[in-house]
């Protein structure tokens, strides 16, 4: 409306104008005034344009339920199944889901002699071992798992072929096949390939060797006493096939959780927090004793610090993650976590540097107190800048 819009104006014309006079009226005096006495006027002249938001008490006890009473019953049962919203408790309820579908094959009696003769129990743990919590992790270990599956059973084939299931022989391959797993895992970084590699081999070559000396049941699908090694790795890497296939289907269509947005959302998050700690003044620090541990404590630090690790993780899982959008810029976040790095060491040695000596001398007082409007204004416009980046992830399109 024509006659709203004009109110809105003049009072903002009105607001201006109490604003301009009150600084024009102060800036003849400016010289003359105490630094203290001129924050304090700045101050009384913002309380006086910003009014104060307007806080509704909550209701607690009875009141609250009197108050859910009268809401609609489907509001009450999304209050009710609120702490689904919690992504542990998602993945845990899918990760469920999808081991009762798997597992539902071995108690049916049409289907049960198809689970056994593939080895389903073999897929249903290789389904719980790669169901992670974001598609980009899943897709990471199911594709590492199922080479390492491929490799360890190719593995155990030829070391059979060559021992002619002796088991001096087979103690002696398998600490060599140990020997290069272990480097696998720890010197090339790929933990899931080198077990699973391990892990199909020793399944592989000890359940055929246990088969030979009728240590167990008589498996005629297998070979019974005279084990078929290739029969064995077969239903070995189908079985792992099929628990990776279903685990990425079950990560990827129910709840599924985006490592790209939880990237997003955490540095975002994270520079929000390093923002606020800015905004706190760090050198305050020297001038007022209540406030010798509100910049940033040692527990903070390190909380960010493993914050900025998670960080780093999902940027490794977000490269593995599909999206139309087209391929994940990794070297961009590379740089943006690396920068994020770099400035949180900054803050920590900022902080050291500080808490060396927080008692100020006398002249150091002085030039605090007098410059203490312009540290407050730059603390505040870098944390608004922290805040602009923040806004600047969130709706960025490449992450």
């Amino acid at each position: 409306m024509f006659w709203k819009r004009n109110r809105r104006e003049d009072n903002y014309t009105s607001l201006e104008g109490i604003v301009s006079n009150s600084s024009h009226h102060n800036q003849a005096n400016w010289k003359t005034e105490e630094p203290q006495a001129h924050i304090k006027d700045v101050e009384r002249r913002m309380s006086q344009v910003i009014p104060e938001a307007r806080r509704y008490p909550e209701p607690k006890g009875q009141l609250l339920e009197k108050a859910m009473s009268k809401r609609p019953i489907s509001v009450r049962i999304w209050r009710a199944l609120s702490f689904l919203r919690r992504e542990d408790i998602r993945f845990a309820v899918k990760v469920g889901i999808g081991a009762v579908l798997y597992a539902a094959l071995s108690f049916i009696p049409s289907t049960r002699p198809f689970y056994t003769h593939w080895r389903g129990e073999w897929g249903l743990l290789s389904y719980m071992l790669v169901c992670s919590m974001t598609i980009g992790a899943s897709n990471t270990t199911g594709f590492q798992r199922f080479l390492g599956t491929c490799f360890g059973a190719l593995l155990a084939v030829v070391v059979w072929i060559i021992s002619e299931d002796n088991p001096v022989a087979l103690a002696l391959f398998g600490w060599v096949v140990s020997i290069g797993c272990f480097y696998i895992i720890l010197g090339k970084g790929k933990g899931p390939m080198g077990r699973f590699i391990l892990l199909t081999y020793n399944l592989s070559a000890l359940y055929a060797y246990s088969l030979s000396v009728r240590d167990d049941d008589d498996d005629d699908d297998e070979g019974g006493i005279n084990p078929a090694i290739w029969e064995i790795v077969i239903h070995r890497v189908v079985a792992v096939m099929t628990g990776c296939l279903w685990g990425l289907i079950v990560t990827r269509l129910i709840w599924p959780i985006s490592a790209r947005k939880k990237l997003k959302n955490g540095t975002s998050l994270l520079w929000l927090r390093m923002g606020l700690i800015w905004k706190r003044d760090p050198l305050t620090i020297l001038l007022e004793d209540r406030s010798r541990s509100s910049y940033m404590d040692i527990r903070e630090s390190i909380e960010l610090q493993r914050f900025l690790t998670h960080l780093e993780a999902l940027r490794d899982s977000a490269i593995h993650e599909f999206d139309l959008r087209g391929p994940f810029p990794e070297d961009l976040w590379k740089k943006i976590l690396e920068g994020t790095g770099r400035m949180l060491g900054a803050f920590h040695a900022m902080n050291v540097v500080i808490l060396k000596d927080v008692k100020a001398s006398p002249g150091e007082a002085q030039i605090l107190s007098y410059t203490k409007l312009e540290r407050t204004q730059l603390s505040s416009r870098i944390s608004h800048l922290f805040s602009g980046e923040c806004r600047l992830i969130t709706f960025c399109n490449g992450g």
